[in-house]
């Protein structure tokens, strides 16, 4: 009877044991994984699934969904624009290194996102190609751009005070005019800034949004963050 009873406990551990592997440790734990990626990523708790909104544009005006660009990859996205001055440039290079730097590279797709349609269509693959080969640039119309941002909870906007100008001498294709006190002949002025998200968004194969890539950019934390979000939600 002793025997038994022995027997029966030692199954019962063995079983406990069985359930602990399969469903915790066999779960990533998403708590420690958030701790060991911050500061440099931030982690979402559970990852947002938006894949339905992820429609654009491509260089030739054509609808793109994400999936046909990500093709089961792993997507970093970065909302810039091509005739930013500085900040953009810096940032695709940082993801750039960041990328290089990366055990897993192979399984990320790095995609920029204008958010200045009207000037760079026709330009993104070849800008963003310009800070590595591999990425890709996409773009919406820019109804279906704030619906984007919306829902990634990104923004973007023209310098107020350009803003301003824009809607007392702006015509619709994004460019402004005024006139010469001498010759009082029109002239666009298309030189104009955005304001726009600087962090980096992380979205899996499936196109879930899972973590957040903040301040202050810094290639070798967030290529250890990367590395280790998509080792531990393959």
């Amino acid at each position: 009877m002793p025997n038994k009873a022995l027997i029966s406990l030692l199954l019962l551990i063995v079983v406990a044991g069985l359930i602990t592997f399969f469903y915790v440790g066999g779960k990533p734990n998403i708590v420690e994984l958030k701790k060991s990626v911050a500061p440099a990523a931030s982690l979402y708790p559970e990852s947002k699934s938006v894949a339905d909104q992820l429609n654009f544009i491509n260089d030739d005006s054509d609808p793109v969904h994400l999936t046909e660009i990500s093709q089961g990859k792993w997507a970093l996205l970065y909302f810039g624009y091509t005739s930013c001055p500085d900040v953009c440039p810096i940032d695709l290079s940082k993801i750039n290194m960041t990328y290089q730097l990366m055990e897993n590279k192979d399984e990320m797709q790095v995609v920029f996102i204008s958010v200045d349609p009207e000037r760079d269509i026709g330009k993104l693959d070849k800008f963003a190609g310009a800070f590595n080969p591999s990425f890709l640039g996409l773009t919406a119309y820019q109804n279906e751009l704030i619906s984007i941002s919306k829902t990634l909870g990104v923004y973007h906007e023209v310098v107020e005070s350009q803003k301003l100008a824009q809607e007392d001498h702006g015509d619709h294709d994004g460019t402004i005019e005024t006139e010469s006190h001498e010759d009082r002949s029109v002239a666009k002025i298309e030189h104009y800034d955005i304001d726009h998200t600087s962090s980096y968004l992380l979205f899996s194969p499936e196109l879930k949004l899972t973590a957040l890539l903040t301040s202050p950019h810094e290639p070798i934390p967030m290529a250890k963050a990367i590395d280790k979000i998509i080792e531990a939600l393959r």
